[in-house]
């Protein structure tokens, strides 16, 4: 428990070395033996000599009697007693707040620093996990979804980013056996660095004037040309599909291919 300091007790002393000024109380001054260490300079000085009161007069009651009779200044004292009167000197902070307590408030700051930095860290790591297959479409987070999967479980086959889809070849031509019919043939790549779930694709047919004449959008398991069952599709992985459509006839003159 701290014990409270009347505004009477507090008292302001200097160091006699840079003339920094100090407030400190009776019960501070005592346990120091008057002897204090300038937190500014690092001098030891004898708060006593400067020692006022906030009506800048020497406290009542404050005469030489208050020096520990040592019988010799610090600075003249023999080889022998350094031990002792260094064992006595005290700074202004461990008079006021004890040596624990020093070394408590001095670590206080880095260790809330480094709290504040784990606590944030591991916020952005959560809201990134969480939203995980949302980000994945973006190729600025991607890397960081990626590295932490490698920690944490993910499905692969619910990471999608169409965009990064690339169509590598088409082929629209008469069905060599059926009447009425066109074969449609090509292959597409993922360019994402990571495997995705296979994506849908869209055929959509235009006449001259670019009208929508038909679409159609078309599962994995109806235009693959091998394991139709396969639901993921590795990074630089090339896909070959096929697909049997009706001939629209000849005002379809344009088609285009579209990955979801």
């Amino acid at each position: 428990m701290v014990s409270s300091t009347h505004l009477g007790e507090v008292m302001e002393t200097s160091c006699d070395q840079c003339n920094s000024r100090f407030r400190l109380t009776d019960a501070q001054l005592r346990e120091a033996y008057g002897k204090v260490r300038c937190s500014q300079c690092g001098a030891v000085f004898n708060a006593l000599l400067g020692l006022k009161n906030y009506e800048g007069e020497l406290p009542a009651g404050y005469e030489q009697q208050h020096l520990p009779d040592t019988g010799a200044q610090p600075d003249d004292s023999a080889d022998a007693d350094v031990g002792q009167r260094e064992s006595q000197t005290l700074s202004l902070h461990e008079a006021m707040y004890g040596s624990e307590r020093r070394s408590f408030f001095s670590l206080a700051p880095l260790s809330w620093f480094i709290g504040i930095l784990l606590l944030s860290a591991l916020g952005i790591a959560q809201a990134i996990y969480y939203q995980r297959y949302q980000l994945i479409e973006d190729p600025r987070f991607q890397q960081q979804v990626i590295n932490l999967c490698q920690l944490l479980p993910c499905a692969e086959r619910e990471f999608a980013s169409s965009e990064q889809i690339r169509l590598l070849e088409r082929n629209v031509f008469t069905h060599p056996i059926a009447s009425n019919a066109l074969m449609i043939t090509g292959s597409f790549i993922n360019q994402a660095p990571f495997t995705q779930r296979m994506p849908d694709l869209l055929i959509s047919l235009f006449d001259v004037k670019g009208k929508l004449i038909a679409n159609r959008r078309f599962r994995p398991n109806e235009y693959l040309l091998q394991d139709r069952n396969r639901n993921v599709i590795e990074s630089q992985l090339p896909i070959q599909f096929r697909l049997e459509i009706i001939d629209p006839g000849t005002d379809a003159l344009t088609y285009e291919f579209e990955f979801f």
